[in-house]
């Protein structure tokens, strides 16, 4: 054969040129009529309007090699694409947008802004699909979905309409978390707690038969919303306040000091000011001693029309600044202390969340929790790593209702509408919800639902629930899914509890937690750091495949620390492989892979013979990391065999017959012939997954035509062979042989690239070997002496 490959490569006009070729192809499409085993995997929908980054290379690298594998494995491999509609995020970009062009979002009607929105999304949405395909990555791309398609919102009014009416979705006024800025709710998943420094407010509440009881605070604006004082009854010091009654500053309002043992007595002054309607603790406090709330805050948490005239319309903590400046001038402020304080703010938002009370839709997560924690517990869904179960099942045993509506215009609308009286009718469409009323004129629910709800359906919504297809089937459960560790709540909880509810099985067997992308200082990458890199310039500068290599170098479940030259070990790996590549070609020159020249295993050299066994080793090592998704020891057992045993010590081995021929019978050269051309084409399979771009090349360049087939990520996937396991256990005693020498060669500062003279070893060592342990000592001869040790002279 004559196959020439250029001096260098040229990364990106090669994985460009590849990836014309297999978008251009259906090579990664399922066939749901297959008889093929299964394979399914959900890709974590990225934000429409996204961009890519490095926590969507992890997950989409980390599958895409898993998927490619099982492919080649023989699978029948659907890997489920599509994106998200992010509601905050969407409508937070849009309304920036608008901004921008000088147009005020709140000037326009919600249908303005839905025409907007999806504009938006057409223009801008397919970005991150466009900038996936440049990873290389094999989803099913014609089956992309969208989570505000027609398909998936039906599925959303469906299965609302459906818990709604099994009690598992309800509506109620309660407190939740209330973010200013977006002036919608936001669950305890969406909320940021951030350290800062603030003050303790230590001051006197009149006591109405004289006296006073004190209270601490770190929000003394909300005292115009309390409606008790707490004491535990068990506080010597101050259980003789219970029953009395206190006015609160600044107004001539009188609330009970009640008994309650939420106010500890070793925190604080031990007495606590109860705000039902804008803290947590003191809501349920009310609900115990049936205290009525009272909002003081409107939706953009400015002072309402329930405090005292002078603080309305004030912002809250300007009205906080004045709220310590009337108790201070009343003669009441005791002390104010300096604290760090844990802040809670809205991550999207940006701002200090409140609690606000406010009728919202809950799903009642309690009871969708039992049945998940049961199939978790029983094993039915595997994390990795293993700690990950730990964390899981500690938020699912204390996990609170989850609030799913949102004050927010971009979304799924909630399916219930209201008539005059508020009567409340939950249906699919307007038209069911009309016929349930008796023909009433309704009005619909303004608010939308949480992204993660219609998230939560994904695994069993993109295969065509609520319809029965083939495809949900024969692909739910899915199998795999890989995702970062910080949406194991947002996400992975939800999509488990809905699975289970609506499936009656868990959405996925295993889920692979990778860690986080840091820079280089081991700190985070964020925007705000301004330590981000953008995986698309990477790709620009080193490559994908280098990328996708970099990828696959992290233990499961471990943080990395991204620099250039973590991703130069890529580039170097491809230039090791191409060159490699051109010195198996070079040795294979005027030689074709015939029947008639073929040497079978059992007459090759032990050195050929040695090199198989050891990649039948490979493949089985490869191949049980893959089996159980350990990308980065699979990656590391290739690596080992690529560097260490055919580069560093095969190539080595065989040299001389290539370069002294004459002294060689044409057996021998068909040997190493034969056995070059069939380990760089396990090797070119067994990397196929991790760099699929250089792979497709060279066996495009010198397999393709020995081969049926389009493609090397359809051919079979390298399995371990009975005729490469023959005993090659002499092999052993060149290998320590050689280890010798190159110890001697360091203790004597002789470069390993140096020539022998002569090489002298044991005359016991079988004539089998001489050759092997010639050409790997790089020696001109081999001396045999007995009862010598091994030694050696230079050549001068």
């Amino acid at each position: 054969m004559n196959i020439e490959l250029g001096k260098n490569i040229d990364a990106r006009e090669i994985e460009s040129r590849i990836q014309e070729f297999w978008d251009n192809n259906a090579f990664w499409d399922n066939d749901v009529k297959s008889a093929k085993q299964p394979f399914c995997v959900m890709m974590p929908p990225p934000n429409v309007t996204g961009n890519l980054h490095m926590g969507h290379a992890l997950d989409n690298v980390l599958t895409d090699i898993i998927c490619r594998y099982k492919r080649m494995d023989g699978f029948d491999v659907l890997w489920q694409p599509g994106t998200d509609h992010a509601s905050i995020a969407t409508q937070l970009l849009v309304e920036r947008d608008l901004s921008k062009r000088g147009i005020n979002p709140r000037s326009l009607s919600q249908e303005e802004l839905l025409k907007t929105a999806w504009d938006w999304k057409h223009d801008k949405g397919g970005q991150i699909i466009n900038q996936l395909h440049i990873l290389g990555v094999t989803p099913v791309w014609v089956r992309e979905r969208f989570t505000m398609d027609d398909g998936l919102s039906n599925a959303v009014n469906k299965l609302f309409v459906k818990m709604y009416s099994e009690g598992l979705i309800y509506r109620e006024k309660r407190l939740v978390n209330w973010c200013p800025k977006q002036q919608t709710s936001v669950s305890d998943l969406e909320v940021e707690t951030r350290e800062e420094k603030g003050k303790f407010y230590y001051f006197n509440y009149p006591l109405t038969n004289g006296g006073f009881v004190q209270i601490a605070t770190t929000r003394p604006e909300t005292l115009f919303g309390d409606k008790a004082i707490a004491i535990h009854p068990e506080n010597e010091k101050l259980k003789h306040l219970i029953g009395k009654r206190a006015i609160i500053p600044m107004t001539d309002i009188e609330i009970p000091i009640i008994a309650d043992e939420h106010a500890d007595p070793e925190k604080g002054t031990g007495a606590v000011k109860i705000t039902p309607a804008h803290d947590f603790d003191d809501w349920e406090v009310g609900k115990r001693h049936n205290l009525e709330p009272l909002c003081i805050l409107t939706p953009d948490a400015k002072m309402n029309e329930n405090v005292p005239e002078k603080y309305r319309g004030l912002d809250r903590f300007k009205a906080r600044e004045l709220a310590v400046a009337d108790i201070t001038a009343a003669g009441l402020m005791v002390k104010i202390e300096d604290k760090t304080i844990p802040t809670p703010y809205s991550e999207r938002g940006g701002v200090v969340v409140e609690p606000y009370l406010t009728d919202q839709w809950f799903v009642d997560a309690k009871k969708l929790s039992v049945p998940a924690i049961e199939a978790v517990e029983s094993g039915k869904i595997k994390f990795m790593p293993d700690h990950r179960y730990n964390l899981f099942m500690a938020w699912m045993k204390d996990i609170r209702q989850w609030p799913i509506s949102r004050q927010l215009w971009w979304g799924h609308k909630i399916p219930a509408w209201y008539d005059k009286d508020g009567k409340i009718y939950v249906a699919e469409n307007e038209e069911d919800a009309i016929a349930q009323s008796g023909g009433k004129k309704l009005t619909r629910d303004n608010d939308v639902l949480d992204t993660w709800f219609s998230s939560s359906l994904w695994p069993f919504s993109t295969l065509g629930w609520p319809e029965e297809t083939a495809e949900l089937n024969k692909y739910y459960p899915t199998d795999l899914l890989y995702t970062a560790a910080d949406i194991i709540f947002f996400w992975v909880a939800r999509m488990v509890m809905m699975g289970i509810y609506v499936m009656g099985d868990v959405p996925f067997r295993t889920v692979n937690f990778h860690g986080i992308v840091r820079d280089s200082a081991g700190q985070k990458m964020s925007k705000t750091k301004g330590n981000g890199t953008d995986p698309l310039v990477v790709v620009e500068k080193f490559g994908a495949d280098s990328l996708r290599y970099w990828v696959a170098t992290a233990p499961i479940g471990t943080d990395m620390r991204y620099s250039d030259d973590e991703v130069k070990r890529g580039s170097k790996l491809l230039t090791k492989l191409w060159n490699a590549s051109k010195y198996v070609l070079m040795n294979l020159s005027n030689w074709e892979p015939e029947q008639d020249n073929f040497v079978h295993n059992e007459n090759r050299f032990i050195e050929d013979r040695w090199i198989l066994s050891e990649l039948n080793k490979t493949i089985i090592d490869v191949r049980r990391c893959l089996d159980k998704y350990d990308n980065y020891n699979a990656r590391a057992a290739i690596d080992s065999f690529f560097y260490d045993v055919l580069c560093d010590q095969y190539l080595e081995f065989i040299k001389d017959r290539f370069w002294s021929p004459e002294k060689y019978s044409s057996d021998s050269l068909q040997s190493a012939q034969w056995t070059l051309w069939e380990v760089l084409r396990a090797v070119l399979g067994l990397y196929a997954p991790f760099i699929p771009f250089l792979t497709e090349e060279l066996w495009n360049k010198i397999y393709k035509k020995y081969e049926s087939g389009e493609t090397l990520h359809l051919t079979n996937y390298p399995k371990a062979r009975a005729e490469y396991d023959t005993d090659v256990s002499q092999m052993q005693i060149a290998l320590d042989i050689l280890k010798q020498v190159r110890g001697l060669r360091t203790e004597r500062k002789i470069g390993n690239g140096a020539k022998l003279a002569e090489l002298i070893i044991n005359s016991s060592v079988p004539e089998i070997l001489h050759g092997v342990i010639k050409s790997g000592a790089r020696a001109a001869t081999v001396v045999l002496k007995e009862n010598t040790n091994i030694d050696f002279t230079v050549i001068q």
